[in-house]
């Protein structure tokens, strides 16, 4: 498995609708792109300014062709204005029998 997590950081007054367009791609992602298994989105409890995304693919390509989807691009012009500071992890995922 391949797996991204995402720490962002996102301008206060675009909290709205960067959440909008971030839940619309992560429910578009599991719903329309192969090989995604999962896209989970979090926002801290004390600063909601942060948020964390955990996406699962089958493999990296997924991952790849997620990235040229038309939910993808809106959500990347609408993070391009918002997001402050960004890290990104990517993992290969590891199963315990």
């Amino acid at each position: 498995m391949h797996v991204v997590m995402i720490l962002l950081k996102v301008k206060p007054e675009l909290l709205d609708e960067f959440e909008r367009v971030l839940l619309h791609n992560a429910r578009e992602s599991v719903a329309k792109d192969p090989g995604c298994l999962r896209f989970d989105v979090s926002q801290q409890a004390d600063d909601p300014t942060w948020w964390m995304l955990q996406e699962v693919y089958d493999r990296p390509e997924a991952h790849a062709a997620h990235r040229q989807s038309p939910h993808f691009f809106a959500f990347q012009a609408v993070a391009d204005r918002a997001v402050v500071e960004k890290t990104v992890l990517k993992g290969v995922g590891k199963h315990i029998p």
